[in-house]
């Protein structure tokens, strides 16, 4: 009989071993954050010879930065400690004069902490090959979001937009909070217009960023679990004074 209770001793050990472990446990999170970008050409006007556009090339793009350009220049990256994934998704150019895009970046933690920095640049750029002049009117409307998992995460998008000579145009940005850990944000560059003299290239450019940080948190074990625990084993040790 005294046998039989030990092991029974033995076994409601190892089940609190077992919850205690389970105690130690961390929950899953993630995040998703996205900006989709739309350039949309209000008017083009040939100055020199009107209605003609033979000689204007227009082309949009959208690149992913994976590695820098020059040493220590920015571009995407990702530090993992633990058990987790992130993935980017690099939208195909679109084809017909479409000039949306969209870039988005998820990842999931099991346990441990993630960084995930990604960077993507954009832009519609205008080529005059001809010997006309052209004046071009544009805009570059936007939509930012960001989500992170809970509070202890962290997730943003901003946006800076530019012309060809690098002058700066305009910006914008969103960042999850305690209290809102889903936001979103819809923006415009705004009319931009120039005009576009013999073999001279200009354009609208964007530079988008996308930032988070994960943390696995720990799953507190409940305050019932320990009680329920501790009276299985009063209960055996009450059975073992009563046999003995």
């Amino acid at each position: 009989m005294q046998t039989s209770i030990k092991h029974r001793a033995v076994l409601v050990w190892l089940a609190g071993l077992g919850l205690f472990t389970a105690g130690t446990a961390t929950a899953a999170t993630s995040f998703n954050s996205s900006a989709a970008l739309s350039y949309s050409i209000e008017s083009i006007v040939n100055l020199s010879n009107p209605g003609d556009l033979s000689g204007l090339e227009i082309v949009g793009y959208f690149q992913q930065i994976d590695a820098p350009a020059n040493p220590g220049d920015e571009y995407s990256q990702v530090q993992i400690n633990g058990v987790g994934s992130v993935l980017a998704n690099n939208p195909e150019l679109s084809t017909g004069g479409d000039f949306n895009y969209t870039f988005a970046a998820s990842g999931t933690l099991a346990n441990g902490t993630l960084d995930a920095h990604h960077l993507g640049w954009y832009g519609l750029e205008f080529r005059n090959n001809g010997s006309d002049r052209y004046a071009i009117n544009l805009r570059l409307d936007y939509l930012l979001s960001a989500a992170a998992g809970s509070a202890t995460d962290s997730s943003s998008v901003a946006i800076d937009f530019f012309n060809g000579d690098g002058l700066w145009q305009g910006a914008d940005r969103v960042d999850t909070a305690f209290n809102d850990l889903n936001v979103s944000r819809a923006g415009t560059s705004g009319l931009f217009g120039f005009e576009l003299a013999a073999g001279q290239t200009e354009g609208l450019y964007a530079d988008v960023r996308m930032d988070n940080h994960l943390e696995a948190s720990p799953v507190p074990l409940p305050a019932a679990v320990w009680s329920f625990l501790a009276g299985v084993i009063g209960i055996l040790g009450l059975k073992k004074r009563r046999s003995e």
